[in-house]
């Protein structure tokens, strides 16, 4: 029998059977969890918005719980023996499937909890949420799923990881609801967060809107600065 060989996604650590497409695919989604938290440093710096750093926080939260589960439980990686990776870790629970749970639950509850929807000028616009809720849950199982077929954990260490997500992001959005979230517009009115332009947008009911009328009105006012009358 040809001994099955493993090749990593280029520029990273994670592996899938060489010549194996849905394997290559599905790494390229193990990868996605490290993508989404680098992708927030430039959301951050560009929206400066406190629920979005509060989600963000939520993250590292979720990763601390992780890190000590495992060295507590301390259940050993499912065996690999043709992989060139030799497991660092403990697998109990996993981290990808456990970050995959708290940011499904986080964002659907902000889809349906916190965003509202109105003044859409499109009828077919208001089911956005169902679609968008539907492609991020999607999305976090095939993250699950992609930990379980390139054999980095079993079955009950990525149940274990999505479930534990699942509860630290409806408590973590829980604390931003009814503790956190009521003291933000103090918090944006706070000189240091003025300095730093952080805002907070909880109190808008849509937001996409208000940022549209809210920079087309300024441009109006610019524009006729430079129109020179005829």
């Amino acid at each position: 029998m040809e001994k099955e060989i493993w090749v990593p996604v280029t520029f990273t650590h994670i592996e899938y059977p060489k010549g194996d497409t849905l394997g290559m695919i599905l790494a390229w989604f193990s990868l996605l969890p490290s993508f989404t938290v680098i992708s927030f440093i430039p959301v951050i710096i560009l929206r400066r918005d406190l629920t979005t750093i509060f989600f963000f926080l939520g993250m590292f939260v979720n990763e601390g719980v992780n890190q000590v589960l495992k060295r507590v439980i301390a259940e050993p990686r499912p065996s690999r023996t043709a992989s060139s990776v030799q497991w660092s870790q403990y697998g109990m629970p996993s981290a990808h499937s456990q970050f995959a749970g708290y940011f499904a639950i986080f964002v659907v509850l902000l889809f349906y909890v916190r965003i509202s929807v109105v003044t859409f000028i499109i009828p077919l616009a208001k089911i956005w949420k169902h679609v968008l809720a539907s492609v991020t849950v999607l999305v976090s199982l095939a993250i699950c799923y992609s930990r379980h077929y390139l054999k980095y954990h079993t079955e009950k260490q990525i149940c274990a990881g999505f479930l534990v997500g699942l509860a630290i992001g409806a408590v973590w959005f829980i604390i931003l609801e009814k503790f956190a979230g009521p003291y933000f517009p103090i918090i944006a009115s706070m000189p240091i967060c003025e300095m730093l332009l952080i805002k907070d947008y909880s109190l808008i009911p849509n937001t996409l809107w208000c940022e549209y009328h809210c920079i087309k009105t300024e441009m109006r006012s610019r524009a006729k600065k430079y129109i020179r009358p005829e």
